[in-house]
């Protein structure tokens, strides 16, 4: 079996330790403190999050994901679907369907998993008091155990129409709930800060900053290499270095580029980094249709700015030196460039210079 998974939250032995965090994020929850989690994208941190709640004894979860929440009603479904799975029991499912009857709950079967699951009218859950009761219930709850409240992709809220009346019902909720800890995540790191460091922001200084960087390398390597081990495939550290540097240092995809490792190489194998030029190489044939297509979504001049930030990188991307290399001599031309990039998701502003959204789609673009 593939030792590296990569694309959804991870655990167990999939799960590279974070001690240090996992100890800091422990004492948080511990002490009902509420924290919004920093990041780069696929840093591990629902990862982390879910991991350190899943080792601390008498302590519930209640994850909601709002990943492209559409409105107001599904807001409501996310979070009626969360309350339902605080436990995981046939009795806590009969028992949520009593709590929300004043809702008029449907209980159905769920056709991917076979499990009973219990959703909302539409009509219903489009009404703003809707909202105003599913946390009233939720607080129910937290109230009589300890229980972490973790809220995914944060920031996608802001999108659902009336989405500001909704950030605000939901901070009243939670300034009433002292004793529960409420971890905030959201992958898009701007407007994140725009939630919890506006002053205007409902949720303004509501949380402790808690960033999630890169892992330790030493200790990544150690976890990457027994990985390998289980195998007896040999991880040298120049691959690993190899991994490390093409992945940006991204744990998300060096656990991508890992898998790929893993197929393209044999038990008893020593890796090497003509090796892990052989795993990209699977990667891009896996990708090489969403990276044409985000090719299409530019000009050739959007191009040319976008193939100039992977070959020299995305500093100063209005020097000279930068100009010349994307033979574009109008900076007004590279910032309306600039602009469709992060617009479409490609690249973003980090630490003072632009990185590619995904690193191995820059590495595409540099051997394309």
């Amino acid at each position: 079996m593939n030792p590296f998974k990569y694309g959804s939250t991870v655990e167990g032995d999939f799960f590279c330790p974070r001690p240090d965090l996992e100890q800091k994020l422990a004492a948080y929850i511990q002490s009902g403190q509420n924290v919004v989690i920093q990041g780069e994208r696929r840093t591990g941190k629902t990862s982390l999050v879910l991991e350190t709640v899943r080792n601390m004894k008498g302590v519930a979860l209640f994850h909601a994901d709002f990943l492209a929440v559409r409105d107001l009603a599904d807001l409501c479904e996310r979070l009626v679907s969360a309350f339902a799975k605080l436990e995981r029991s046939d009795t806590w499912l009969s028992k949520t369907f009593r709590f929300l009857s004043h809702l008029r709950p449907v209980m159905s079967i769920d056709q991917n998993s076979g499990s009973p699951t219990i959703s909302l009218d539409t009509r219903i859950a489009s009404e703003p008091a809707t909202l105003d009761a599913i946390l009233d219930t939720i607080l129910g709850q937290t109230s009589k155990r300890k229980v972490c409240v973790v809220l995914d992709e944060f920031q996608d809220l802001l999108d659902i129409e009336d989405g500001e009346r909704a950030l605000a019902v939901m901070r009243g909720r939670i300034q009433l709930d002292s004793n529960t800890p409420y971890i905030f995540l959201g992958s898009v790191r701007n407007r994140m800060t725009d939630m919890f460091w506006r002053p205007k922001s409902p949720f303004y200084h509501s949380a402790a900053a808690f960033p999630v960087g890169e892992i330790d390398e030493s200790e990544f390597f150690k976890f990457i290499r027994q990985r390998f081990a289980t195998e007896s495939r040999t991880l040298t550290k120049e691959a690993f270095n190899e991994i490390y540097a093409t992945s940006n240092r991204n744990p998300g995809y060096t656990q991508e580029l890992c898998e790929s490792l893993w197929l393209t190489t044999s038990a008893g194998d020593t890796l090497k980094p003509e090796d892990v030029s052989k795993a990209l190489s699977l990667v891009f044939d896996r990708e090489r249709e969403h990276f044409a297509f985000f090719i299409k979504q530019l000009t050739a001049l959007q191009t040319r700015v976008l193939k100039t930030i992977a070959a020299i990188g995305g500093k100063g991307p209005y020097s000279a030196r930068f100009c010349d290399a994307a033979n574009v001599h109008n900076t007004a031309s590279i910032k309306k460039a600039i602009a469709k990039i992060e617009k479409e998701d490609l690249a973003y502003w980090f630490d003072g210079e632009y990185r590619f959204v995904n690193p191995f789609f820059r590495e595409w673009l540099r051997r394309t």
